[in-house]
C-alpha cells in the first residue's frame, strides 16, 4: 500500500491526539515519524506508532508531559523530558542548543527521564538546515553485547552529525553504533533472506544465524544479543564499535543526568537521555570557504574509482535524499503487516482509515533501519 506523506501524517496526529497527545505534541511526533519513512527509514517511521499508542495508554509514557530546564549556563542547558514523549523534548533541547551555538559558537544540550526520540538524523538536520553543523545521539533499550561479553548492555545507540554543505541537501551522517538493528533482521526473516554470521551471539557468545530465536531472545531479554559495528571479536574492529556505543552512552546516560546500559527501562516507563550539539561554522572559517572545500571533497569521492561491479560512490545521506524526493513524488510504501497495525489503530482511535494513492512508478522500498 503507498500513501500520501502528508496523509500518513495527519493519520497519525489524530491517533495521538485520540490517546491524550496534545495537538501540538502529535504534530511533532507525526513529522518525525513521517520524516522516517520518506527517507527510507522504514523501520522507524509510523511502525513505531503503535509504540506510542499503547506506551500512552498503559502509563508507560506520560502524554502531556512537560520539558523542563534543570541547569543552564551560556552554552549548555540540560533538561528533563518527565517521562514524555520523546520528539518534542528533543525538538525543544535541538532548538536550545541552535540558539545558544548562534549566540556563543557552540551550544549542547541534553535530555534526562525521555523516550525513544525517532531517528538521530532527524535532529542532526534540523540544524544543518539553520547553518548549524551538528552532532546527536541517544542510548537505547539494552540489545547489544559488548565486544568478547554475551549479554546486552547497551542499545543500537545511533549517532548522527550534519553538516551544512548545501542548503537544499546537507551533509547527514545517521547510524547505529551496532552491526545491524534487531528491526532488520526481522526485515529479512520476513524476506525469507538470511543474516551474516558475526552479526548476532547466543546466550554463551557464539556466532548464531537463527533470525527467529535471536528476536524472540532480544525481545525476551533471554541472553541474545547484537553485536557492536564491526561483528564479532575484534578481526574486523568490532571494538572499535563498541568504544562507540560507550561513547555515546557515556554522553546520554550519566553526562544527561539519565539512566543508562541494562538500566534504562524500569517498571515506571523509560529513562532514555539524549545529547545534542551544534555549532556555527562561521565561529571556526567562512561558511564560504567551509561549503567550497566540502564540495570539492564530495565530487573526488564520487569521481575515485569504482570497485568492480559498482557504478556509483555515494556521499552519507545521499541514498536517503533520493529516497525522500522519490516518496515526495509518489508516495510512500507501507509493508502489509505495518498497515494491518496502522488500520487496527485506527479502529482503536475511531480515526478514519489510511487511502492508498494510485499506483505509479516502482518505489523502492530499502529499509535502512541502521
Amino acid at each position: 500500500m503507498r500513501v500520501d506523506h502528508q496523509a500518513l501524517r495527519d493519520f497519525t496526529q489524530q491517533c495521538l491526539i485520540a490517546v491524550g497527545v496534545s495537538k501540538q505534541d502529535a504534530v511533532v511526533v507525526a513529522d518525525v515519524l513521517v520524516s522516517a519513512d520518506l527517507r527510507g527509514v522504514d523501520s522507524h517511521g509510523v511502525a513505531r506508532l503503535r509504540r506510542y499508542v499503547d506506551g500512552v495508554r498503559n502509563g508507560l509514557i506520560v502524554p502531556d508531559a512537560r520539558t523542563t530546564v534543570l541547569a543552564e549556563t551560556p552554552a549548555t542547558v540540560a533538561l528533563d523530558a518527565g517521562n514524555g514523549l520523546g520528539q518534542p523534548a528533543s525538538c525543544a533541547a535541538v532548538d536550545m542548543a541552535m540558539a545558544k551555538g548562534v549566540e556563543t559558537g557552540i551550544g549542547m544540550a541534553t535530555v534526562r527521564r525521555s523516550n525513544h526520540f525517532g531517528i538521530a538524523g532527524y535532529y542532526a538536520l534540523r540544524a544543518a538546515r539553520k547553518g548549524l553543523f551538528a552532532i546527536v545521539g541517544t542510548n537505547a533499550s539494552p540489545q547489544v553485547a559488548p565486544t568478547n561479553g554475551a549479554t546486552p548492555m547497551f542499545g543500537t545507540n545511533p549517532l548522527a552529525v550534519a553538516f551544512p554543505t548545501d542548503p537544499e541537501r546537507p551533509f547527514v551522517f545517521d547510524a547505529a553504533t551496532s552491526v545491524v538493528p534487531r528491526g532488520k533482521l526481522e526485515r529479512l526473516h520476513r524476506e525469507g533472506n538470511e543474516m551474516l554470521s558475526g552479526w548476532a551471539v547466543d546466550p554463551n557468545g557464539e556466532s548464531t544465524t537463527d533470525i527467529p530465536r535471536i528476536v524472540d531472545g532480544l525481545k525476551a531479554r533471554e541472553g541474545y544479543a547484537l553485536l557492536p559495528l564491526g561483528g564479532l571479536g575484534e578481526l574486523h574492529g568490532g571494538h572499535k564499535g563498541y568504544g562507540l556505543a560507550t561513547v555515546v552512552e557515556l554522553f546520554c546516560g550519566p553526562l544527561a543526568g539519565a539512566r543508562w546500559g541494562r538500566h534504562v527501562y524500569g517498571p515506571d516507563g523509560a529513562g532514555l537521555g539524549h545529547f545534542f550539539l551544534c555549532g556555527q561554522v562561521a565561529a571556526l572559517t567562512t561558511v564560504a570557504s567551509f561549503q567550497a572545500e566540502a564540495s570539492q571533497m564530495f565530487e573526488e569521492l564520487r569521481a575515485s574509482p569504482k570497485a568492480r561491479g559498482q557504478d556509483r560512490v555515494l556521499i552519507a545521506g545521499e541514498r536517503e535524499y533520493d529516497t525522500e524526493q522519490q516518496r515526495l513524488a509518489t508516495g510512500i510504501p507501507l509493508r502489509p503487516a505495518v498497515v494491518a497495525d496502522l488500520s487496527r489503530i485506527a479502529d482503536e482511535c475511531d480515526v478514519a482509515p489510511l487511502s492508498p494513492i494510485p499506483l505509479g512508478p516502482p518505489v523502492d522500498n530499502t529499509d535502512k533501519g541502521d
